[in-house]
Formats: C-alpha cells, sequence, structure tokens
C-alpha cells in the first residue's frame, strides 16, 4: 500500500481502538474541555468590579482552547509527541494571558515585538513569562520548556526516541515511528495531558473569578488527580520513562 495511504488507514484505527480502550478518558477530556470553553467565555459577556471589559484576552484563550482540542486528537491518535508539539503554542498563549493582566502595557511590548525584540524577550520569555495574575503559571511556565527541549528541538534525546536499529544482513535499517509503540507510555501520556487540563482549568477559573467575580452557573468540576491516582502511580512504579512523562509534563505527585 502506498505509505501515506497506510499512515492515514493507521491513523483512523487507532481512534477506533482509543475509543474501544480508553472511553472513561475520552468523557474526561470532553467534560474537562467543556468547562474550560465556558470559563472562559464568560470574558466575553461579562465585566469586573470597575465596569471594564477583558474581551481583548479572548484571542489568547481560543488559542489554548483551539491546541487543547487538536492536541488530544493526536492522542487518541497514538501520536503523543504530536500532542505536546500541537499543545505548547495554547501553553504560551495562556502564560500571556497572565502577563497582560498584571500590566496592559504589556501588551503593546507584544504587538510591537518585531519592533523592539528586546523588550519583547524581556517580557516574554524564561521565567520572565511567569505572572502574578495566573495561578501555577510558575509550573506551567517550566513544562513550557521542557516542551521546547522535547518536542520542538531535535536534540539527542528527540532523535533518538522514536527511532530504531535493524539489522539485515549487511544493511542497517534505521526507522522513525509516527505512532506510539509502548502501551504504557501512551496511557501516561494520556494521564498527564489529562491532569494538566484539569490544573489549567483550576488556574483558569481561579483568574476569570479574579477578574469578573465567582460563577453562579459553575457545576461541581471533578477532581481528576484524585480519581485517576492510583492509576498513574501504578503506571510510574513500573516505568521510569512514564513517572517522568506523568511527573514533567502532568505535574503528578507521587
Amino acid at each position: 500500500m502506498d505509505e501515506y495511504l497506510s499512515y492515514l488507514a493507521t491513523q483512523t484505527t487507532n481512534r477506533q481502538i482509543f475509543l474501544l480502550s480508553f472511553a472513561p478518558d475520552f468523557h474526561s477530556f470532553r467534560r474537562l474541555f467543556h468547562a474550560l470553553r465556558s470559563t472562559w467565555a464568560r470574558l466575553g459577556n461579562e465585566r469586573d468590579s470597575s465596569g471594564q471589559s477583558h474581551a481583548g484576552l479572548l484571542p489568547f484563550a481560543n488559542i489554548m482552547v483551539r491546541h487543547t482540542l487538536v492536541g488530544f486528537q493526536h492522542i487518541s491518535s497514538y501520536q503523543s509527541f504530536l500532542a505536546w508539539l500541537t499543545f505548547r503554542p495554547g501553553l504560551e498563549a495562556l502564560l500571556m494571558i497572565g502577563k497582560f493582566v498584571d500590566d496592559p502595557a504589556n501588551a503593546a511590548i507584544w504587538k510591537n515585538r518585531q519592533a523592539n525584540r528586546k523588550s519583547y524577550h524581556e517580557c516574554f520569555s524564561g521565567g520572565a513569562l511567569e505572572s502574578k495574575s495566573f495561578p501555577q503559571s510558575a509550573a506551567f511556565r517550566q513544562i513550557l520548556g521542557r516542551l521546547n527541549d522535547d518536542f520542538m528541538h531535535p536534540n539527542p534525546n528527540f532523535a533518538y526516541r522514536d527511532s530504531t536499529q535493524r539489522d539485515q544482513g549487511n544493511t542497517v535499517l534505521l526507522e522513525i515511528h509516527f505512532f506510539d509503540r509502548d502501551l504504557e507510555l501512551h496511557e501516561a501520556h494520556i494521564l498527564a495531558y489529562l491532569n494538566l487540563l484539569s490544573l489549567i482549568l483550576g488556574a483558569s477559573e481561579g483568574m476569570v473569578n479574579n477578574l469578573c467575580g465567582p460563577s453562579a452557573l459553575a457545576p461541581p468540576r471533578e477532581d481528576y488527580s484524585k480519581q485517576q491516582n492510583l492509576r498513574a502511580a501504578k503506571i510510574a512504579a513500573g516505568n521510569d520513562s512514564a513517572r517522568k512523562v506523568l511527573e514533567e509534563l502532568g505535574l503528578w505527585r507521587f
């Protein structure tokens, strides 16, 4: 079969397998994602205590929502490396929101980044991307750095992670894999992605509540970490690579 058609067929099959194997995780994502969209949507029709609108933050929230959704689509295709690669711009947009709320003047620095790149890097690079307004921004900013190292740049760990070498007579075959092969590691990526989403939802609710006041319409939210702690701990105990994913990307604490 043509290599591209084979790839598309495997993607379709993997999504069907995912829905059969991880239906509860799929439904957890749907609930978390809906709550995240509803939380940020408040900025479109509510104002803060001084009557100010914060609708200007919505484009960045929408970037985060879009990349969160598409990233999970890659998780459900057993392509974890693409999930985090896709999610990264959304996480950066989320951190930028905190900087804008800290000081609206930071938005002007962002808009003029081409004209004054020095000011832009001083304001939005490294630890400077952490903010006072967005809860847990320091932890989320550290994840952004890990995504840069592990999923953006072809360093040695990146280059060898999804590759295998196989001897075939006098020939050496080097292969790069398009789909997750270690099922336990793939499950760790699911748990990391959903736990991080749950933490982002909590932080988002905190920021929006600080701006607009608590929402009387917000339903009780599931504690994903508490619900899945035993499952995550079991995987972490038996697989060092999975533990690294859970702790460094999903902020699980064992």
